[in-house]
Formats: structure tokens, C-alpha cells, sequence
């Protein structure tokens, strides 16, 4: 019976002391879309507009990235950004020809009266066909956040050129791009940038060159693309060192 007691005793000692494993739990709808909206913002380029999504604070700067395409109306304007609370902020670019290969940009604006959250990046985990994502942004035509619901349906072998390689049946529409896209963890896991069917209906080339098959280009067409995180991740810290913080 003693020994029976001690047995106990070391049994629970040891649970006590012993490392708990704990696993990163889905969010709720709600609480993804409380952290789209915290993380997205509206760029304004030229007379047009898309989405940023604010990816790092260096004291009083802040990076927001975009796509490349959205950028370029606004080549031979100031970039202005839109924060989530509404209020507009003079814009930079944090670094000329940024990403060669990739539909990617990024700005930088600085506050010192207000902070924003910054996105968490998901660079650990790979996406997978099925997973069900949230993309996020602001439609030109619509007055707030836009956040829909869907799944992967297309991992490419190998990047499109401009670096789109996730492909998602959320429907995104013009303005979106720039955008984050998110997994049931609220993580951003690529970068909105491409709708289904565009309107110019070019065929798809790989950034080797080669074309997808016919088969597969219908695919293609069907679905929203994205850039993932995983393929710009260190790109960005190069240019978001805290040495081009433009605030001080």
C-alpha cells in the first residue's frame, strides 16, 4: 500500500514538471476578421487605389507591402496610405526595384500618435490544397473592408511569372490586390494579386519560361492568385532593416 502511495506521488510530480505540447488552435471567423481588419490598408496611387497589408513597425515606420501593380499608377505621384482608423498618411517607397521577379512593392509611412498592428507572417508552415483561407482588401467600388472565404485549390510546382504560385477559389476583386491572405490562424500566408478569369486572357508563362498546359491554364483562370510568403520572406528583411527606418 505504501509503495502504492509513492507510486502515485512520483507519477504526479512528474506530470507537473513534464512540458506540455501546445498546438496553435483555428480562430473564430469574427477574430480573423477583426485581424484583417487591423492589418489592411488602402493604398492610394495616382487616381486609383488597392490594398497594403502592414507588416512591420520600426518605431515610428511603418512597412506596409503591396503588389507591384499597384504601385506603378501612381509612379509620378505621392503614394498616400489609409490606415484602418481612416486616417491618411504620406507614403514612400522603401526601396527602388525592390523585387525583380516577384508582382511585390513595398511603402513606408511614419506615425507617432497611433499604433498598428502588424501582420504575423506564416514562413514555418506550408499551405496545402483544401485549406480554407480568408483573403482581404478594399474593392474600388465598395466603401470598406471586403474579407471572403474559400479554399486552396492549386499549389504550383513552380511560380508563374511575378511569383503567383497559390491559387484559391475566394472571389477578389479589383482593389484587392495588395491584400492579405490568411489561414484559419489569422497568419498571412501570401499576398492578393490576381482574380479568376482576368480580362486580358493572356496565356500564363512560368518564370523558367516554359507555358502551362492548355488543361492546366483553364485552371488557372478559374481561380485567385496569390504570392507566397515563404518565396519573399527574405527578401523583405533585407529592406526592412532597422537602417532604412525613415522616421528615426
Amino acid at each position: 500500500m505504501r509503495n502504492y502511495r509513492y507510486l502515485i506521488l512520483i507519477v504526479c510530480l512528474v506530470s507537473i514538471f513534464l512540458p506540455i505540447a501546445v498546438t496553435a488552435l483555428p480562430v473564430t471567423s469574427p477574430q480573423i476578421q477583426k485581424q484583417a481588419q487591423a492589418i489592411t490598408v488602402k493604398v492610394l496611387s495616382g487616381d486609383t487605389s488597392g490594398s497594403g497589408t502592414l507588416i512591420q513597425r520600426q518605431r515610428r515606420t511603418y512597412t506596409v507591402l503591396t503588389n507591384q501593380h499597384v504601385l506603378t499608377p501612381g509612379q509620378d505621384s505621392k503614394y498616400r496610405i489609409q490606415t484602418p482608423d481612416g486616417r491618411i498618411y504620406p507614403a514612400t517607397v522603401a526601396s527602388k526595384n525592390q523585387f525583380i521577379t516577384q508582382d511585390l512593392g513595398l511603402l513606408q509611412f511614419c506615425s507617432s500618435q497611433k499604433a498598428y498592428s502588424v501582420a504575423f507572417l506564416n514562413t514555418s508552415t506550408n499551405p496545402v490544397p483544401g485549406e480554407e483561407v480568408f483573403a482581404a482588401g478594399f474593392p474600388i467600388f465598395s466603401s470598406g473592408l471586403v474579407l471572403t472565404t474559400g479554399q486552396i485549390s492549386l499549389l504550383l510546382d513552380k511560380p508563374l511569372n511575378e511569383g503567383y504560385q497559390i491559387g484559391y477559389t475566394n472571389q477578389v476583386q479589383k482593389g484587392m490586390s495588395g491584400g492579405p491572405l490568411l489561414n484559419l490562424h489569422g497568419e498571412v500566408i501570401g499576398i492578393n494579386g490576381r482574380h479568376a478569369y482576368p480580362l486580358w486572357n493572356n496565356p500564363d508563362v512560368f518564370f523558367d519560361g516554359s507555358t502551362p498546359s492548355n488543361k492546366l491554364q483553364q485552371r488557372i483562370n478559374q481561380l485567385s492568385w496569390a504570392v507566397p510568403v515563404q518565396s519573399f520572406f527574405k527578401l523583405i528583411t533585407q529592406f526592412i532593416s532597422p537602417a532604412n527606418s525613415r522616421c528615426g
